[in-house]
Order: structure tokens, then C-alpha cells, then sequence
């Protein structure tokens, strides 16, 4: 084999949040409760970015670094940030990301649209990519209970943009 460019694969925030949402939900289903937990915010990360990369470029959201090179993650123009020079910033994972998901309803009033922003926001504000080196005692069922349904309804959006080709 050649170098790590040459295994290293293309970013598709599409695929991985499809395959992170099916593998939660076989987790879910098996009683694997933490693990689907934690993809299932993968999953809706994903889902998500592949939207924002999709209709928000208009907003600045693209895979252009601070510094203007491309980049391997998605970035975006905050027009909240306090410093000017620290504008663009990278969309990390989706706990910090949320306060950009509202350029997806520039101009829309799509109930479907708003339900799904407005239950992703909530429900995975406190959600932690860290939370995989936990022990799960801390795991809420009825929370995580609201993640799966919220990550459902992200699938849902993600397939109607697939069939559609717009946003509801």
C-alpha cells in the first residue's frame, strides 16, 4: 500500500449518517443502549451536515478551512462570533453545531423542517462525543428514547431530500 492518501476516504456525511443511524438502530433494538445512544448523535451529526453542505452554502457553510484551503470538515461563516477574525469556524460535532442548523430555514416555514431542527436542538444539546469513554451510568431512557425519535425524524428528512432532491 501507498501512503494514508491512498486509504484515506472521501467525506460523505450522507453515507456515514445513514450507516451510523442503521447501526444505532440494530444497537437500540439489541439492547446495546449507550452504543446507540452515541450513534445516534453521530448519525444526526451527519445528517445534518450533509443538509447544511447541501443548501447553506449561500451562508458561507462549505469545506473551506479559516484560512481559505480546502478541508476535509465542514465549515461556516458564525455571524454571532464576537471576533471578526474568528468568523469561520469548523462544524464540530452536533452539540456544538446547533446554532447553525437554523440557515437550513432561510425563508422556509416547513413544519416537517422545523420540527426536526427544533427536536435535534433539544433533545441533543447535551449529548457528548465523549460520552463513549463513560461507563453508561448516566444514561437516561427516556431521553435517549427522545434522541432516537429525533434521529428518526432526521433519517426521514435526509430520505425526502434524497427522493425530492429540497428541503420540505
Amino acid at each position: 500500500m501507498g501512503d494514508d492518501e491512498d486509504i484515506k476516504g472521501t467525506t460523505d456525511y450522507a453515507c456515514a449518517g445513514e450507516r451510523h443511524y442503521e447501526d444505532a438502530s440494530y444497537l437500540h433494538g439489541d439492547g446495546r443502549l449507550l452504543n446507540a445512544d452515541h450513534l445516534f448523535g453521530l448519525a444526526v451529526e451527519c445528517l445534518m451536515k450533509a443538509l447544511l453542505k447541501r443548501f447553506a452554502g449561500p451562508h458561507g457553510v462549505s469545506m473551506r478551512n479559516s484560512g481559505g484551503s480546502d478541508s476535509d470538515r465542514l465549515w461556516w461563516d458564525d455571524p454571532g462570533a464576537e471576533n471578526p477574525n474568528k468568523k469561520r469556524k469548523a462544524l464540530g460535532h452536533i452539540n456544538q453545531m446547533r446554532q447553525a442548523l437554523p440557515l437550513l430555514l432561510d425563508g422556509r416555514t416547513g413544519p416537517a423542517l422545523t420540527q426536526v431542527l427544533t427536536r435535534v436542538t433539544a433533545d441533543f444539546e447535551k449529548w457528548l462525543v465523549d460520552d463513549r469513554y463513560t461507563d453508561g451510568t448516566h444514561l437516561d431512557a427516556a431521553l435517549l428514547t427522545r434522541r432516537q425519535e429525533a434521529a428518526t425524524l432526521a433519517h426521514d428528512l435526509h430520505l425526502h431530500v434524497e427522493m425530492t432532491g429540497k428541503l420540505p
